[in-house]
């Protein structure tokens, strides 16, 4: 009587698992079938388009089918065809319990993905993009030229500031001290800086307005930097009154200014030479200047950050320089990257990342294309991180000793987490589901695991703002 009864039990629990095999089979197909006629890029795929874990589903799904009819012949092989009904019961709760496992390897298959959560609709009429500030955790200030607009952490429009008439915005400043930020209004074409803005950030109204000619601005501390062509002068950033002024030599032009919160920093073109300056952003005193390795005029001048000092220069000469000189505290010249080298070319979008003791770059390679850091001590090359012909499209902070990139290929864009210290992939890139990014962007960490991107596109067709976060469901 013992046999007997241990085959009715072995046949019972192989009628269990393959109802199991069943139900995970099942719902292997029917995902399978998502990812490629519902996921895939034109609601079909192929060998090299379809979603991240269909080749995995693919041989799970006939897999699960070979084991659940295996399991099924062994009750039928010994003769036991009718199965009774409390197994058929234990049966169907172990089948449904069989999906969550089987759910958690086709998410672990699929990888992390990211889509929209929440977006602003188009602002029309089209306006030219300015820039973006983000002067604390969920808030953004969108410039274009027909004004400010401001968008809270959950996405919704705060508060907006329109130019005047007839007085298109056209440059922001880099920084916002004490939520205060910068810009300049241009009367027509050329003439950028006709009348400078201080605007607070926190209410959206402007502090105080000053007439220039075609003035750079920037913030300094507790000062707001403006050149012209006679000086560089000191306002206070809350009142606008005069603190410093520091005149321009005759023969000299102001290429570019910035500012931290002890000194101000500005590029004068005298001739063919240039030079970097940097005075005491509340007395105007001089605290250093240092001459550039310059031959000949400069095509291009941009300070990336002030802190240490690190300026992209390019010349006009044919074989002139072109590369990011970088500055000691004391405005000893450190070293230098040079834009075209063995170490690949730098490009100049999507903009480089400056965080710790490091410069974060996209960066080419002959065909291929990626990501390189170089140190702000000396220029050394420490790291690079290869994304193949994936387009790097973004580079921004996103969390503690990492930095992160958005790349797109042909058919997917990914977010990737890159460690700061060798440049090593943080976790697997996440997909980033068909959202709507502009051919220039700006994205910022929000929320823990969310993400706010802002478009910078000049048709104005998408979403200027939007908010992405985690996947969960299929």
């Amino acid at each position: 009587m013992e046999r007997p009864r241990a085959a009715r039990l072995l046949g019972h629990l192989a009628f269990t698992a393959a109802a199991a095999f069943v139900a995970v089979a099942v719902l292997y197909l029917v995902l399978l079938a998502k990812l490629v006629f519902t996921d895939g890029p034109g609601r079909v795929c192929g060998i090299d388009s379809c979603p991240r874990g269909t080749g995995t589903l693919a041989v799970l799904a006939p897999l699960c089918v070979a084991a659940a009819w295996l399991l099924w012949r062994v009750p039928r092989k010994r003769g036991y065809r009718r199965v009774p009904v409390p197994v058929r019961v234990i049966a169907v709760c172990v089948a449904s319990a069989a999906t969550v496992p089987g759910w958690q390897g086709f998410a672990y298959a699929r990888g992390p993905q990211m889509d929209l959560s929440g977006w602003q609709q188009a602002v029309h009429p089209a306006a030219a993009p300015v820039g973006v500030w983000a002067p604390r955790l969920g808030m953004v200030v969108r410039a274009r030229t027909d004004g400010l607009v401001a968008y809270n952490g959950e996405g919704r429009k705060g508060w907006r500031l329109p130019a005047p008439e007839r007085t298109p915005l056209c440059a922001i400043s880099r920084t916002t001290p004490s939520d205060i930020g910068l810009l300049t209004y241009g009367e027509s074409p050329g003439t950028c800086g006709s009348k400078i803005v201080a605007v607070n950030l926190a209410e959206g109204r402007a502090e105080w307005t000053r007439d220039a000619g075609r003035a750079l601005v920037a913030a300094a501390g507790a000062s707001a930097v403006v050149a012209d062509r006679d000086a560089v002068t000191g306002l206070d950033l809350h009142s606008g009154d005069e603190r410093w002024r520091v005149p321009i030599p005759a023969d000299c032009t102001v290429k570019a200014v910035d500012g931290s919160e002890q000194h101000a920093l500005y590029v004068e073109e005298c001739g063919d030479a240039a030079r970097i300056t940097a005075v005491d952003s509340r007395t105007g005193g001089r605290v250093w200047q240092t001459a550039m390795p310059t031959a000949s005029r400069l095509r291009e001048v941009r300070v990336l950050s002030a802190v240490p000092p690190v300026v992209r220069v390019t010349e006009t000469a044919e074989r002139g320089m072109d590369a990011v000189l970088l500055f000691g505290a004391e405005g000893r010249l450190r070293g230098f990257v040079p834009a075209s080298g063995p170490a690949g070319d730098l490009l100049s979008e999507p903009a480089p990342v400056l965080t710790g003791e490091l410069l974060i770059t996209p960066v080419k390679q002959g065909k291929e294309n990626g990501v390189s850091a170089y140190s702000l001590t000396d220029g050394r090359h420490v790291w690079h991180a290869g994304f193949g012909d994936q387009l790097v499209r973004g580079l921004a902070p996103s969390g503690p000793g990492e930095v992160g990139v958005v790349t797109s290929g042909r058919w997917w864009t990914y977010l990737s987490h890159r460690g700061l210290a060798d440049g090593r992939s943080r976790a697997v890139p996440t997909v980033l589901r068909d959202l709507p990014l502009g051919e220039r962007f700006a994205f910022y960490p929000g929320p823990p695991g969310s993400y706010v991107f802002v478009n910078l596109d000049r048709k104005g067709l998408l979403p200027p703002i939007f908010d992405i976060d985690p996947v969960f469901g299929w």
